[in-house]
């Protein structure tokens, strides 16, 4: 019965250390696409140029969407040896599949929330939504026919 209970521990072990390297990968190339989206719009059109051609002889296959393509920028720029523009992170993640992200994979929105509240960088990745959180204005919540109703002291009473 121990062995039993041993065997169970270990492949739970084995399962949450996947798990939690399957996250990491995610997150790294999360960060590529976003720090590849960035940088990318930062270099001149001979630079641009010469990612583009440096990810499809990389990546030999065309990207499916935006994500794909920078994540296959980034390891371009990363041969290239052409810096990350991010404030703070120069470097680019090593990771050997930037294709493991999803469309609308949320670790990306995760590292676009991460970047605009730290350094106020707005950068947009089809396929998500804006990562700001916009309050409304408090004139919007009031409808302008309607005047707040004051409260009478029965009313207050009652």
């Amino acid at each position: 019965m121990a062995y039993l209970f041993w065997a169970v521990a270990a492949a739970i072990l084995l399962l949450i250390l996947m798990k939690y390297r399957a996250a990491k990968t995610r997150h790294q190339a999360a960060g590529n696409v976003v720090f590849a989206k960035y940088t990318f719009g930062k270099l001149s059109l001979e630079d641009q140029t010469r990612v583009k051609e440096k990810a499809e002889e990389i990546a030999n296959k065309a990207a499916s969407d935006e994500i794909e393509e920078y994540g296959w920028y980034a390891v371009a720029m990363h041969a290239l040896k052409i810096p990350s523009a991010i404030p703070d992170n120069a470097s680019w993640y090593h990771t050997k599949r930037p294709d493991v992200l999803r469309p609308s994979d949320l670790m990306v929105r995760s590292v676009l929330i991460f970047l605009n509240n730290n350094y106020n960088l707005n950068i947009e990745i089809s396929g998500l939504s804006s990562p700001k959180k916009e309050k409304p204005p408090i004139d919007s919540v009031l409808n302008d026919e309607e005047e707040p109703k004051k409260l009478s002291k029965p009313d207050i009473e009652k």
